[in-house]
């Protein structure tokens, strides 16, 4: 009997190999689009989770103006201006950390609300900031967090009673995740 020729790569095991590249090539083509995907999904989640919690801080203020005003405590609205926003929710978001940071809140992590005492502003600061834009009023600062404060909403001049309180964005950045 007559041993057989080694084999040598022909045209079939040469194809197997350009075969496994090119689906090799495809599959790491579709796991970056769905890690890309994840990612955006997941900031617009975030996203959606800051403005509820937002929503419902300015929805627990209005209900504590409505119950002052029942109680005829209208002078006590006046002294709200400049509180802390969190006080209004019935509880704290997650990340809450309380007072910003001494070392400032410029090194607050992705994630973290703090409350600005010297600025009177409760702040948030989102885990990816390739989204925020600065706002044309903002003076062209470059933008790392998001912030607001309790303010007069308007006095009534001839009584020199307050009217109201509102919950207003005082940072100069827009939040845009999917054009929104």
């Amino acid at each position: 009997m007559i041993a057989p020729a080694p084999r040598g790569i022909g045209y079939y095991a040469a194809s197997h190999w350009f075969q496994g590249a090119v689906l090799f090539v495809l599959v790491g083509a579709l796991a970056i689009g769905l890690l890309s995907a994840l990612s955006d999904a997941r900031e617009s989640a975030e996203k959606l989770v800051v403005e509820l919690s937002i929503r419902n801080m300015r929805t627990g203020m209005q209900l504590a103006m409505g119950e002052a005003l029942m109680q005829q405590r209208e002078g006590e609205m006046a002294t709200w201006a400049g509180r802390n926003p969190i006080t209004w929710l019935g509880s704290k978001p997650d990340g809450y950390l309380g007072a910003c940071p001494v070392a400032g809140r410029q090194f607050l992590p992705g994630g973290a609300w703090c409350f600005d005492y010297e600025r009177r502003e409760l702040v948030y600061r989102p885990r990816s900031i390739k989204h925020l834009r600065a706002l044309p009023e903002g003076g062209g600062r470059a933008c790392g967090q998001l912030s607001w404060r309790v303010a007069r909403a308007s006095e009534n001049t001839a009584r020199g009673g307050l009217v109201g309180l509102r919950l207003e964005a005082a940072s100069p950045c827009q939040w845009l995740v999917d054009g929104n």
